[in-house]
């Protein structure tokens, strides 16, 4: 459990390179636009899914174990800030750096997540959800901090913090059990069984939250910039700060998952409506945009937990590779990759470079889905009782 533990502090490397985002589009590279750079700096959420998919499929044929695939995984995540050593100053440099990133955590993160569901019982599965998403918020906070700092030394400093994957590999090697080998009373290997359809809505309930909250991680800096209160160090404090929303909501999801359930899904979206909101209300207020900031991030570790939470109660060791892959990489890895592609580019369109109207359209698009899912879950309940 440790272990699994330790390793969630690393499992969101994409969010520590984030605050770089306009220094490098404004400065590194400036003869790139920002969506080009935005799509750049996201682009781990897609790798992380081609990644995950292909780890998934081998691990359920049985080519390879999921304790195999999580220490490649983060020797990949490692292999990250050894690059940025030595290749940092040219812009396919940047982006050979952003694929390492996303195979690794592709590969690790949901290899490490299956392992997490084979190895305990529910009520230890939903203790671990949350307190995992607080750890994975931690890390995040801490990358996001040193990013803030380190990029004011070197422009790269954000890809150089992966370097501390090296003691987890080595840990991970150590500690991990070895893979369950499912067999009958008979000694006969057992039948995969298929995945529920329940996962699929998880999955997609992912993906759209990651659209909208990636919003704020990857303007965040723009809009500091745009309100002339802040610059990329500032970013940094302000990611760290939606990381520590993150961290306080985990250590209180396992109960509110057992008092709210699903209805957890439409708060979630509510209270991500209430930090766009306040960011556009109040653009010239550092402090309002921190606390925004922190209200977002609270909602990762409402909504994404429970969803794991959910797939890890309908699956079992046979599909839990693929349940993980679909939940924890392929979910929030191509919401991560399309956030800007859809909603920079929907909201350019609609309403020109202000960070200000990105945040409010996104508001509304949060308070919508709100309704929706709390006319859903309400509907599924009742159909329950029935």
């Amino acid at each position: 459990m440790i272990t699994i533990l330790l390793i969630a502090f690393i499992q969101m490397p994409q969010f520590a390179i984030l605050p770089a985002t306009n220094l490098i589009a404004t400065v590194v590279f400036p003869d790139k636009s920002l969506q080009t750079i935005q799509t750049v700096m996201t682009m781990p959420g897609l790798v992380a899914v081609l990644a995950g998919v292909s780890a998934a499929m081998m691990v359920s044929f049985g080519f390879v174990s999921k304790k195999f695939m999580t220490v490649f995984g983060l020797s990949l995540v490692a292999l990250t800030g050894v690059s940025a050593i030595f290749l940092n100053t040219r812009f396919w440099q940047l982006c050979l750096m952003n694929v390492f990133v996303g195979a690794g955590m592709g590969i690790f993160v949901p290899s490490s997540q299956s392992i997490m569901f084979d190895s305990f019982d529910e009520k230890t599965r939903q203790f671990i959800s949350g307190i995992s998403f607080s750890c994975i918020n931690t890390g995040g906070l801490v990358m996001s901090l040193l990013c803030g700092f380190l990029i004011t030394i070197v422009w790269y400093g954000g890809h150089l913090q992966m370097l501390i994957a090296i003691p987890v590999v080595i840990i991970a090697c150590l500690v991990l059990p070895r893979d369950k080998r499912m067999r009958s009373a008979d000694g006969n290997r057992v039948a995969r069984t298929r995945l529920p359809p329940s996962v699929l809505y998880f999955t997609f309930l992912i993906i759209i939250f990651m659209i909208l909250y990636n919003v704020a991680t990857v303007n965040i800096s723009t809009h500091l910039a745009q309100g002339g209160i802040g610059d990329s160090s500032t970013a940094g404090i302000a990611s760290a700060l939606l990381m520590c929303g993150g961290v306080v909501v985990g250590l209180l999801f396992p109960r509110l998952s057992q008092v709210l359930r699903d209805y957890l899904f439409p708060l979630t979206f509510v209270v991500m409506a209430v930090g766009f909101t306040l960011m556009n209300l109040f653009p010239a207020s550092l402090a309002i945009t921190l606390i925004a900031m922190f209200l977002c991030g609270t909602t990762m570790s409402l909504l994404v937990p429970r969803c794991i939470f959910n797939v890890s109660n309908v699956s079992d060791p046979t599909n839990s590779a693929m349940a993980t892959m679909l939940v924890c990489c392929v979910a929030p890895g191509s919401g991560h990759f399309v956030s800007p592609i859809i909603m920079t580019n929907l909201t350019l369109a609609l309403g020109g470079q202000s960070t200000r109207f990105r945040f409010q359209f996104t508001a509304f698009v949060c308070l919508a889905l709100a309704l929706v899912l709390y006319v859903y879950t309400r509907a599924k309940e009742t159909s329950k009782k029935k």
